[in-house]
């Protein structure tokens, strides 16, 4: 009986994941209390509900360099005319993490995602940070996804989600993710 309940002990140790209070962990637990800053306006292009910005700018859907960080400032809608975020602070209602594989070249959606190198598949490898966001004043925005793709040569052993610092880095000066202690 007491070794099934140290197993037990120890299976739900495992059960519960790496967590930091360190903010500039890969592993930090998102509380609450955060903001996120638009400190110019942000114009979303016609026919689009999102922009990506990395290494502090702009950059066209095609062009992200999937390797290094990277955002994607997310609207509820699209639209056939530009739509613009005007400046101010959002509230982060909620934070999650995710890992995201992406198969290029499967054919059908029953056959199942290898992690392996065998075939190549998965071709990308997403570590996803989601930050859902709110602004009263504009009703229309929904979030921001910050990622990167980890399927990168020789980073099998590496494999983490960003940094709060290279999140701030693909951001640069549009941008302003504030700490819960930041904002008093």
């Amino acid at each position: 009986m007491r070794a099934i309940g140290f197993g037990f002990v120890l299976w739900l140790a495992g059960c519960a994941g790496l967590q930091s209070s360190d903010p500039a962990s890969p592993h930090y637990a998102y509380t609450a209390g955060w903001t996120v800053q638009l400190n110019r306006p942000l114009t979303i292009p016609p026919g689009a509900a999102t922009v990506r910005l990395q290494y502090g700018r702009i950059v066209p859907r095609n062009s992200v360099q999937e390797y290094d960080p990277f955002c994607v400032v997310e609207l509820d809608t699209v639209r056939d005319e530009p739509q613009t975020l005007q400046p101010g602070r959002f509230e982060v209602w909620r934070v999650t993490r995710s890992v995201n594989p992406i198969a290029v070249g499967v054919k059908s959606p029953l056959i199942r995602v290898r992690h392996g190198d065998d075939d190549g598949d998965p071709s990308f490898l997403y570590f996803i940070t989601e930050f859902r966001l709110r602004d009263p004043a504009q009703p229309n925005l929904r979030g921001m996804r910050c990622a990167w793709n980890q399927m990168a040569p020789g980073n099998r052993m590496l494999m983490r989600h960003l940094t709060l610092d290279e999140i701030r880095w693909a951001l640069g000066e549009w941008m302003t993710v504030i700490l819960p202690q930041e904002n008093l």
